[in-house]
């Protein structure tokens, strides 16, 4: 599956792309659109882009719970290695110093995450900013072909980046 990530110059063309993607088999939670304005997307009937698509949420959720975890695991060794207390208390303590420190980094992570554009969008804001819509679309690859034609005839000065997807949904729910 690859991320395809455009710049559509008008609401028509982003609807029009839309369209074709759903003829060409491209699932509708896969097609994601930013704009200026939330309300005329859900006029349109397009899928705004979510937190999860425009920020860091995800990464940063991961590193937090790495982070914490690990700080939460040393915290708990070094409570086993304080005197005859830490032996009393045994591995309860350093599971539940993990789990302590899994849970407040990820919400740490977060709360940093939540409020980190990524940088792909963050390089199109510019051009939202004028009225332009961010298309970001997960297409599987047998299907890149009749998308990238759907996409040069509906706006032809698009620039197209893709990259790989780290996850492939189809793959993931079998």
């Amino acid at each position: 599956m690859k991320r395809l990530i455009f710049l559509a110059p008008s609401l028509a063309q982003a609807e029009t792309v839309v369209e074709g993607m759903r003829v060409l088999g491209v699932e509708d939670d896969g097609i994601h659109v930013v704009a200026k304005d939330g309300r005329k997307l859900e006029q349109s009937h397009l899928h705004p882009a979510t937190n999860v698509e425009t920020s860091e949420l995800e990464n940063d959720l991961d590193w937090g719970m790495v982070a914490g975890g690990t700080l939460g695991m040393f915290a708990g060794l070094s409570v086993l290695g304080a005197g005859p207390f830490g032996i009393i208390l045994g591995g309860g303590t350093l599971l539940a110093s993990s789990l302590l420190g899994i849970g407040l980094g990820g919400w740490l992570g977060y709360m940093i995450g939540e409020q980190t554009t990524r940088a792909e969008v963050e390089k199109y804001e510019h051009a939202i900013e004028q009225g332009q819509l961010l298309m970001i679309a997960d297409v599987p690859t047998e299907s890149l072909p009749p998308v990238f034609r759907l996409i040069r005839e509906t706006c032809p000065q698009a620039l197209i980046e893709s990259s790989d997807m780290s996850f492939d949904r189809q793959q993931s729910a079998a």
